[in-house]
């Protein structure tokens, strides 16, 4: 991938910001070095991130890919179809997330920077007085703007622990909206949308369940059937669950024997056992990258990781959720990696414990929040100013309260999760990801996601839909339990008794999330734990390091100082949150 930054200026106006500023340009992650090009309307920069990699020339017309992969079902795409794309506004939808490119087709012409239909590939962009500038970096644009903080992002990120909406932790710096093409002229940016939202108001007649999932399965075959033929070295990612699952039923036999799998974890662990049996039922090369075998890292390297963490997820989500994964990924082979995760849609994420007769309001939205949103990954109390997180919890739910649409409220969680915990949570991590390796989710195709929304909200409960979907797939894959110990084969036909083992494994995640707030507990991410232990013992050892934390309003310095003397601990979640807000507010010391 190629990080950029932006830049155009009013003719004739001087904003002090004639020249890249080696403040800004540092945000990128730039081994391979800057390409720079200044002209009498501005400037652009892209990074290399790569030290073999080249950056095309800026002048004239080109075309610069931001991340890896630029495929629609048809096949790859060259930078030159891709130019004439973004020129035209045509077909861009078609491109499977994440994606984006920046494009000028030639001299003196406006600079557009596409983004993906569903928003995954995430862009920022800032506008100030005769200024504006579009980047990959929100850091980077922060830096430009020099306004500080913004109170209603951080809060955000404080309580929900990542963005929603266009916010971010930085003041007059917004996300880019999904399918989007921001253009750059004369100082100024416009945001150019290229597709309707893919959560359109409900249908009149909701698709029949069958007739959904019989494109839905044609959908992804076409995918994983071409993707395949054209890049045989293609490595899936397999665990125990149903998303990976059913990205594997959809590629054809012929090409699963010999067909790379990769899995992390324990040899006894779930994922990694199920991984295994489904490997060999096709004759499949499983690898496991196997994490009982790594050393931990020293307390200072887990620091410096979790810094770059921040930094690579531009402050947005948790870095020491991304930390670990940085480590392991630094030992894997980057090439072309198929990924599930999109499923989610199509089960009905937030369906758990709500009705299925009602409408949005605000009385929901706010239980959910508290329920849903506030609980996993939210600042523990104490560590922070009570009147900021009293703030914080006003702004958030009254943003909140507009970020779910009129109408049918379990559609309206859909388009939630589709929005904005996929568009900013995930897609935040999704970045990190196409910006090193081919990262393939056919689950993204945009019309597979229209029908997973257009079914009716009832089809998807208890993986109705994705226990048909698997089954047409391949229904020997569909005989095998997931790690919840449910079969798609069972969850596809709505017995009595399958509602039942459903309805079970749904109320043991309830009575875990009860427990969890009764005790005020959080539910840190996979890895986040042990890293936030080592990241602990950093700071204590050398507490200079989060010095930066005291000047800041939000943290009580009571708090701090208990748990760097040892005499408290910290939550995963509350230390994620405290290293984004000491990167964010540019306090940092490695």
């Amino acid at each position: 991938m190629r990080g950029f930054v932006a830049l155009s200026r009013a003719p004739g106006r001087e904003t002090g910001r004639r020249d890249p500023d080696p403040h800004v340009l540092a945000c990128l992650d730039a081994p391979g070095g800057i390409r720079t090009q200044i002209d009498e309307n501005g400037w652009v920069a892209v990074a290399a991130d790569r030290a073999d990699e080249v950056v095309p020339p800026l002048t004239g017309a080109f075309t610069v890919p931001l991340g890896r992969m630029a495929r629609t079902r048809q096949g790859d795409v060259s930078p030159e179809t891709l130019g004439g794309m973004i020129e035209r506004r045509e077909d861009l939808a078609a491109l499977l997330p994440p994606f984006a490119a920046l494009h000028r087709g030639g001299p003196g012409e406006p600079l557009a920077v596409a983004g993906d239909w569903l928003g995954f590939h995430q862009l920022f962009w800032w506008r100030g007085d005769g200024v504006a500038a579009v980047s990959t970096s929100a850091r980077a644009l922060a830096a430009l703007a020099g306004e500080g903080l913004d109170a209603v992002g951080v809060g955000v990120l404080g309580l929900v622990g990542w963005q929603i909406g266009d916010t971010t932790p930085f003041r007059s710096v917004r996300a880019v909206p999904p399918g989007t093409v921001a253009v750059l002229r004369g100082g100024g940016v416009t945001l150019e949308r290229y597709t309707s939202d893919a959560a359109a108001p409900a249908p009149a007649q909701p698709p029949a369940l069958d007739d959904a999932v019989a494109e839905m399965a044609d959908i992804l075959r076409a995918w994983q059937t071409g993707y395949m033929e054209d890049h045989p070295d293609t490595v899936i990612q397999l665990t125990g669950g149903h998303d990976s699952r059913i990205l594997l039923a959809a590629v054809p036999d012929k090409l699963k024997a010999g067909m790379r799998a990769l899995t992390l974890g324990e040899p006894s662990a779930p994922d990694v056992v199920i991984a295994a049996r489904l490997a060999a039922r096709y004759g499949m090369k499983h690898e496991v990258y196997r994490t009982d075998l790594q050393t931990d890292p020293t307390p200072e390297r887990a620091w410096q990781l979790t810094l770059q963490a921040a930094r690579e997820l531009e402050c947005q989500a948790s870095p020491l959720a991304l930390a670990p994964l940085l480590v392991a990924e630094g030992e894997l082979e980057q090439g072309h990696r198929l990924g599930g995760l999109g499923g989610e849609v199509a089960r009905g994420f937030y369906y758990a414990g709500q009705t299925g007769a009602a409408n949005t309001s605000a009385e929901l939205v706010h239980r959910l929040a508290r329920w849903r949103l506030f609980s996993n990954e939210a600042v523990e109390a104490d560590a922070v100013d009570p009147e900021f997180l009293q703030t914080a919890r006003d702004e958030t739910l009254a943003l909140l309260e507009g970020l779910f649409p009129a109408g049918d409220w379990l559609r309206a969680t859909d388009d939630f999760y589709l929005w904005h915990r996929m568009h900013r949570w995930a897609g935040s991590h999704g970045t990190v990801a196409a910006v090193k390796r081919h990262y393939v989710n056919p689950m993204f195709d945009q019309r597979f996601v229209q029908l997973a929304l257009a079914v009716a909200p009832d089809d998807k409960r208890d993986s109705l839909l994705l226990g048909r979907l698997m089954t047409r797939l391949d229904p020997g894959l569909a005989a095998i339990p997931l790690d919840s110990g449910l079969t798609p084969a069972r969850l596809a036909n709505r017995s009595f008794g399958t509602r039942l083992a459903a309805k079970s494994v749904i109320a043991r995640k309830a009575v875990r999330k009860v427990r969890q707030r009764v005790a005020g507990g959080r539910r840190p991410q996979l890895g986040a734990g042990g890293m936030s232990q080592l990241v602990l013992t950093h700071w204590r050892a050398h507490p200079d390091v989060v010095a930066g934390l005291r000047d800041l309003p939000q943290v009580r310095r009571e708090w701090l100082d208990g748990v760097l003397s040892g005499e408290r601990t910290a939550e995963p979640t509350t230390i994620a949150f405290l290293v984004n807000l000491l990167v964010a507010s540019g306090k940092e010391q490695s």
